[in-house]
């Protein structure tokens, strides 16, 4: 399944903007308001579409992340992202993805609506599975500072890089990195 515009627009939950809907977008509709409401995260805090840009071999690749949440010194806690099937098959390229950020996010949160992991990225390691594994903002910070690092060097930022390309090459959305979608 792919993203695809349903051609009408809707009200941003977070910045309040008018948006393209799409096939997936009042999902991550929801699970922005469910952060804010139940799981106390400040809405300006939590950034929607951020861009990240691979660099490979001289071409530059867009890469547009569902969510990054900061804290209040604007240093990157979590990316969350909602995957179309099943979780674990996202799992390394959102790895890579939070390490080639800059700053690193030392937190991840994958979603399919059914089932969520929370993982560290410096380590690879799943925390929780499920819901209920969904922590409040004031947890979240906790978790990002016990979370171990990841340091790149040229090698690994390749390695990584070359990872991220291939799997979001394959499983990206049929939308375009600025968020508008194919018709």
């Amino acid at each position: 399944m792919h993203e695809v515009s349903l051609n009408q627009t809707i009200k941003d939950y977070l910045t309040g903007k008018e948006i393209e809907l799409t096939t997936f977008e009042d999902i991550r509709q929801a699970l922005a308001k469910m952060l804010v409401e139940e799981k106390g995260y400040p809405k300006e805090y939590i950034v929607p579409k951020e861009q990240i840009e691979l660099i490979l071999e001289d071409e530059i690749f867009p890469i547009t992340l569902d969510f990054v949440v900061y804290d209040e010194q604007k240093n990157p806690l979590l990316l969350l992202a909602f995957c179309f099937g099943e979780i674990a098959s996202f799992v390394r390229q959102y790895i890579a993805v939070a390490r080639l950020h800059v700053p690193f996010i030392p937190l991840i949160l994958l979603t399919d609506t059914k089932d969520a992991y929370l993982i560290q990225s410096g380590d690879k390691k799943v925390l929780q599975r499920g819901y209920f594994g969904i922590p409040t903002y004031q947890e979240l910070k906790e978790l990002a500072k016990k979370a171990p690092s990841f340091s790149l060097d040229e090698k690994k930022k390749k390695a990584e890089t070359c990872l991220a390309h291939a799997y979001f090459a394959l499983s990206g959305p049929c939308c375009s990195a600025t968020g508008t979608c194919d018709k």
